[in-house]
């Protein structure tokens, strides 16, 4: 991967936009660039050109109401970094409506250049056949479309982001910090990539290495387990029993059982108190609630048992941890090398 931090040349970013991307898959990854280009400093000869392209060039309603000036794809030449943002709603339909974008990824994936494949924007992606035989990812609502459509890709249905190369694959845009992140410190400096960690810090939940990461709880098709999951984080506080839960489902508890485990890698009573941890973890980050307030929001009254759960998944205590978030997150100065 180029890292360009000491030529004069702007490192270049070309996003390919239709009516029907999602915004916050082209806005996220512009911010953060942008960020990282700032955090240079002055002094500095790296530099950035963000630029969006569509089919005819303009001025380009998306599907949300947002308007953004793009240039023609005609005026695209060469990139160092191709964004395929990710599509709102019928993947298909952008196959069809906008061939001319996959021949301009067709043409810098020929060039090993380096891309990133933004949630089900990996159709256009994978249109080129240049995926054959490689991993990429998709979103989860969309793996057995995109499996029946491309069977030879490798699809990686148990991965945030995946990478092939110069080919990057983010599941959903709930990962696109964490990746741009990573390429931050490949295309400017480690010490560039620590600073936008500590500006988008606690957005960003775990810094991407290409050594994959496991599977998360709620990536996966089964709609029963979804209701199932949004049911137990309705009320953190209370619990449900499992003949309940499942009597409202419409299964028996046996099958809701062996269902929700296989689906999300744990037992219901062990995903409850993974949610009950993650919403104190936010409620640190977030709020000045007291410990023993956050403790029985999320239904850990019990404080000693709150601390001990606490400490067993992050190493700290949740008062350690509060500390620790929020002096990263106000770090005045990016860190030295």
């Amino acid at each position: 991967m180029r890292n360009k931090t000491n030529q004069a040349a702007a490192f270049r970013v070309a996003a390919l936009l239709h009516e029907d991307i999602l915004a916050s898959s082209i806005t996220l990854p512009m911010e953060i660039l942008a960020g990282a280009a700032q955090a240079l400093g002055r002094g500095s000869q790296q530099s950035l050109r963000f630029q969006c392209f569509s089919d005819q060039g303009g001025s380009l309603t998306l599907q949300s109401g947002l308007t953004i000036v793009t240039e023609s794809l005609d005026a695209l030449k060469d990139t160092d970094l191709l964004i395929i943002p990710a599509i709102w709603r019928q993947p298909q339909r952008a196959l069809q409506k906008h061939p001319r974008h996959i021949d301009v990824i067709t043409q810098h994936l020929s060039h090993r250049g380096l891309t990133v494949s933004i949630g089900s924007g990996s159709f256009l992606l994978a249109a080129t056949g240049l995926m054959n035989g490689r991993s990429a990812t998709t979103h989860w609502h969309w793996f057995d479309h995109f499996r029946k459509r491309y069977p030879l890709v490798q699809l990686e249905r148990e991965q945030l982001i995946t990478q092939s190369d110069q080919v990057f694959c983010v599941s959903s845009v709930n990962s696109v910090a964490d990746l741009m992140v990573y390429l931050c410190g490949q295309i400017f400096s480690p010490r560039v990539a620590r600073h936008i960690e500590n500006q988008f810090s606690p957005e960003i939940r775990q810094r991407f290495s290409p050594s994959p990461v496991g599977a998360p709880r709620d990536l996966h098709g089964d709609e029963l387990i979804v209701d199932a999951q949004i049911d137990i984080g309705r009320d953190l506080r209370s619990v449900t029993p499992l003949p309940a839960m499942a009597q409202k489902l419409g299964v028996s508890a046996r099958t809701l059982a062996r269902r929700f485990s296989a689906a999300t890698g744990v037992s219901i009573t062990e995903y409850r108190q993974q949610r009950r941890l993650d919403e104190a973890q936010a409620l640190l980050r977030r709020t000045n609630l007291s410990i023993m307030e956050i403790g029985h929001a999320v239904g850990l009254a019990d404080a000693s048992h709150f601390t001990r759960m606490f400490r067993e998944q992050t190493g700290l205590t949740p008062s350690g941890y509060r500390i620790a978030v929020r002096e990263k997150a106000f770090a005045p100065h990016p860190a030295s090398d």
